[in-house]
């Protein structure tokens, strides 16, 4: 993933090191690229929400700028209100909206939005993919089961880098 193979190669550079929001960005651009939306999920851009408060600052922006995933252009927005997080294809709810959390993931209850959060009670709420710093790195534990209630399929090649992975994969393979 981009994340770790970036960080090395600006360190390897001499370049400082990526911060940890940085990183968060990096993942969850990539995440775009391991995940299958069901069959009718949209055929327009992919949309990456921030829910609350953006702690990426510009990085997002400039990760998505003219960018695609499988032939789908990468779209960031700003979210101020749960109500419309439905319209995403992946929502982030990050510690500032952590009291908000359940609203953000009822709001996308049913609907093919890959939800990706911090807090370490994100999973046990619904939510399918949290940021965990393990060794002061940031990675990322997965909630198949949730994944599965909203059909979103995560790739085998994202769960072998998770930290973590609860509940079975649905039926019928992973996308990749």
């Amino acid at each position: 993933m981009v994340a770790a193979s970036g960080a090395i190669r600006a360190q390897e550079a001499g370049a400082e090191k990526p911060s940890r929001d940085d990183v968060r960005a990096a993942y969850l651009y990539n995440f775009g690229q391991f995940v299958r939306w069901p069959e009718g999920a949209g055929r327009g851009p992919i949309l990456v929400c921030v829910a609350g408060q953006d702690p990426f600052g510009q990085t997002m922006g400039k990760l998505a700028a003219g960018k695609q995933i499988n032939g789908r252009a990468l779209e960031v927005r700003n979210l101020d209100r749960p109500e419309a997080a439905g319209g995403c294809s992946i929502l982030f709810v990050g510690t500032p909206e952590r009291g908000h959390a359940e609203a953000y993931l009822a709001a996308t209850a049913g609907k093919p939005v890959l939800t990706v959060g911090e807090g370490p009670d994100f999973l046990t709420r619904g939510g399918m993919i949290e940021f965990v710093v393990v060794e002061d790195r940031v990675r990322f534990s997965v909630n198949l089961d949730a994944a599965n209630r909203c059909s979103v399929g995560l790739s085998s090649e994202l769960l072998k880098v998770a930290v973590t992975v609860t509940g079975k994969p649905a039926t019928g393979g992973s996308p990749k």
